[in-house]
């Protein structure tokens, strides 16, 4: 687990209390625990939502290579660029599904 906590930037945090750690730091932290034992299926609410143009590069990127290894990854977001980032794309618009 130290290389996925150097690869979010947060391995200097490992010991750190949650309610020390920022925002950003905890969505990462997150991210980690999830992704850790490379799981066959992965939702991720709002993944980037508090995060860095940087930082949320490597969480698509990260969430990407879970993919491409056969996971299932559902991403709810409402930033362009993480949904342009996806294979496939449902929007809503008012509680309706519209493509």
């Amino acid at each position: 687990m130290p290389e996925l906590l150097d690869e979010l930037g947060i391995r200097d945090r490992s010991g750190a209390r949650p309610s020390d750690l920022s925002g950003g730091e905890l969505a990462r932290a997150g991210l980690a625990v999830a992704t850790a034992n490379e799981p066959d299926v992965l939702l991720a609410d709002e993944p980037t939502g508090e995060l860095d143009h940087v930082t949320a590069s490597s969480i698509v990127a990260r969430l990407r290579d879970r993919a491409e290894r056969g996971a299932a990854v559902v991403v709810v977001t409402h930033t362009a660029a993480v949904s342009g980032a996806c294979d496939r794309v449902i929007a809503l618009l008012d509680g309706q599904v519209v493509l």
